[in-house]
């Protein structure tokens, strides 16, 4: 994953956690620039990546994530093992 996907995640994440807070709320740019810590400018070049990628949206000048997860992602390393028939408890 580039520099620039990390980015985008930690901005996504940020827009998640924001939402989930704030009642379902959309931070602002400068809000996301601030939390992860880049520029105003940096942030609006990030979203339309998300954008042109479909992950986000511009409605009523504002930004909102199109795909949040309905679930947790899972953790696959911690579930490798019970896909292959390890670890049964039979008894």
């Amino acid at each position: 994953m580039s520099k620039g996907d990390n980015r985008r995640e930690e901005i996504v994440s940020f827009m998640e956690r924001y939402a989930e807070e704030h009642g379902g709320q959309s931070p602002s740019l400068q809000e996301i620039a601030d939390d992860v810590g880049i520029s105003k400018a940096a942030v609006d070049q990030h979203m339309q990546k998300l954008i042109d990628e479909g992950r986000a949206c511009r409605r009523d000048g504002k930004l909102w994530l199109t795909q949040t997860p309905l679930f947790p992602l899972l953790d696959l390393n911690r579930h490798e093992g019970s896909s292959n028939g390890g670890g049964s408890r039979r008894g």
